[in-house]
């Protein structure tokens, strides 16, 4: 059972999935992550990373002052890649959502914000 244990914290969360002609691969997670920090306005703590999970795709992750997020690309029929942001400082998930679409120029693409 969920309970909100800090209801004065700002929390948000949103989980962003898409698909792509070509798997996504290290160094672009890496220019998508650190643009993304710029469309949500968050300060960068350290540059982003990225790595092979070998057969299984790709990943990579960012630390923004107020959180961060996580990306991951599959070797799917076609690729698909997911985001999960999650912040304490508010952003546009319209927004991020967008800026993901156009970035990676996906063939189709969902998000959902997490309620907290």
């Amino acid at each position: 059972m969920w309970k909100n244990l800090a209801p004065g914290l700002v929390r948000q969360r949103v989980i962003i999935e898409g698909t792509t002609e070509k798997i996504v691969e290290p160094e672009q997670i890496k220019k998508y992550l650190s643009d993304l920090a710029d469309v949500c306005k968050m300060e960068v703590l350290s540059e982003p990373v990225a790595y092979t999970a070998h057969d299984m795709g790709y990943g990579g992750w960012i630390h923004w002052k107020s959180s961060g997020a996580a990306f991951y690309s599959y070797p799917t029929n076609p690729p698909l890649f997911t985001v999960d942001c999650y912040t304490c400082k508010s952003f546009s998930t319209e927004e991020a959502a967008e800026f993901t679409r156009k970035f990676f120029n996906a063939i189709e693409l969902a998000y959902k914000e997490i309620g907290v």
